[in-house]
């Protein structure tokens, strides 16, 4: 049997870069060397290389030339954390070449990466979320503005990841300080409402032709939001499958679901929500989710019942072939 070539490409050109050669290293442990020849491409801003020989990857075709032996990839496993993939730019790199990837597309991947197109996409579909207003640097919101939204409240970067820049701000002195933070990492910042509740997560991928939610994670962070240090220094709890009724559990996933084909995505996908008055809010929608033994989404396939191997199969059977 020809092995199906795949490269993994992973680095990225933002802060993100450490989380996904994290999540690169899951993914090349746990799929299925007997069936797929492997190469890790590393992607950095002035050079694309193949980690394990350090050779030069040919941007004109993306194939890997070993002197005696031209490679020609059959499939990419995307897994960069940020920027160029999690924003869409390498996909629409790929979709030129028509090399099959494993994300979403890139008009999905840029939609969904930009936190406030998300809200104002699905906002007249009824999808339930936190008020909130975009600000561009250097502005800042004035008093009147906070008053529609009421203190505390969250600062984001509007197009950024991994929880960085993000902070809680509970009075305006202390929102223009959070401005300040956010602004660091994006030219476009989100001033969020506080909605006070539980927070949970349902991944979401397509098996078998068939829109499919995992079992929902619940995050219980030990700082005071889930930030950097809960989800990548061991501050959280996150419990699979989380303590819902089964009528809980079966909205959380029907809404995962939702969100996930009204923005046409592929591969997978993982969704934040807060329990907020008896309802699940949406929070944000990721289309690169972390990888590792301890990250969310692997945690949901194996409650689902399957092992790393089989469900990063399914990403591929729906994704690349």
């Amino acid at each position: 049997m020809n092995k199906k070539k795949i490269a993994i490409v992973t680095g990225g050109f933002s802060d993100e870069r450490v989380i996904s050669l994290k999540s690169c290293s899951f993914v090349l442990n746990n799929l299925n060397r007997k069936k797929y020849d492997l190469h890790t491409i590393i992607i950095d801003k002035g050079r694309w290389y193949e980690e394990s020989t350090g050779l030069d990857i040919d941007k004109n075709d993306f194939s890997l030339n070993l002197g005696t032996e031209k490679i020609l990839f059959d499939g990419v496993y995307l897994i960069i954390h940020g920027p160029p993939v999690e924003d869409g730019q390498l996909q629409a790199y790929f979709n030129l070449l028509g090399i099959p990837h494993s994300t979403c597309d890139t008009f999905s991947s840029a939609l969904c990466f930009n936190k406030q197109a998300t809200k104002s996409y699905l906002t007249p579909f009824g999808i339930p979320m936190a008020q909130s207003i975009m600000l561009h640097r250097p502005g800042l919101p004035d008093e009147s503005e906070m008053k529609k939204l009421g203190f505390p409240v969250f600062v984001k970067p509007n197009c950024h990841g991994s929880s960085f820049g993000i902070s809680k701000a509970k009075s305006f002195e202390e929102l223009l300080t959070s401005c300040e933070l956010a602004y660091k990492y994006d030219s476009e910042i989100l001033v969020e409402s506080f909605m006070e509740g539980r927070e949970f997560s349902c991944g979401v991928v397509r098996y078998k032709g068939e829109i499919t939610a995992l079992p929902v994670t619940e995050i219980i962070s030990e700082t005071e939001f889930f930030d950097f240090a809960a989800k990548y220094e061991h501050k959280s709890q996150e419990i699979t499958p989380a303590d819902l009724t089964d009528e809980e559990a079966m909205e959380c996933r029907s809404r995962a679901a939702e969100i996930y084909r009204l923005l046409n995505c592929r591969g997978m996908v993982r969704v934040d929500f807060i329990l907020h008055q008896g309802t699940f809010k949406m929070l944000e929608v990721n289309t690169v989710p972390g990888l590792s033994p301890e990250s969310i989404i692997p945690a949901q396939a194996r409650a689902y019942g399957w092992t790393y191997s089989e469900f990063l199969e399914v990403v591929l059977n729906d994704t690349l072939f």
